[in-house]
């Protein structure tokens, strides 16, 4: 496995929720502190660079919404993207990245 992959995929899951519950919750209205891309520029992404599905985890309340967050790592730079798909109907999608393993710690 590559060197930027020290944390296990079930570490990196716990760490996430752990760091950032305060943003998980029912009531929460805060968007989480990552920078947002653009649907055009994700399909790019997943169209022209290897990703590795670290989890995923239906159910999340998000910004008032449910929403199924899914782990992506860049096999070629380690880098993270945050996939977090749901809300009405459905219909949501919304993307963080890049992010870094200290994202999770």
């Amino acid at each position: 496995m590559p060197a930027f992959a020290e944390l296990t995929p079930d570490e990196l899951q716990a760490g996430f929720n752990r760091k950032y519950q305060q943003y998980l919750g029912a009531d929460s209205q805060m968007l989480l502190p990552f920078a947002l891309i653009e649907a055009h520029e994700w399909k790019h992404i997943q169209e022209s660079r290897p990703l590795l599905k670290i989890y995923s985890e239906p159910g999340k309340y998000y910004n008032q919404k449910v929403y199924a967050f899914t782990l992506y790592r860049a096999g070629d730079s380690g880098e993270y993207y945050l996939n977090a798909k749901g809300g009405f109907w459905g219909m949501d999608e919304l993307t963080y990245g890049p992010l870094t393993e200290k994202t999770f710690e």
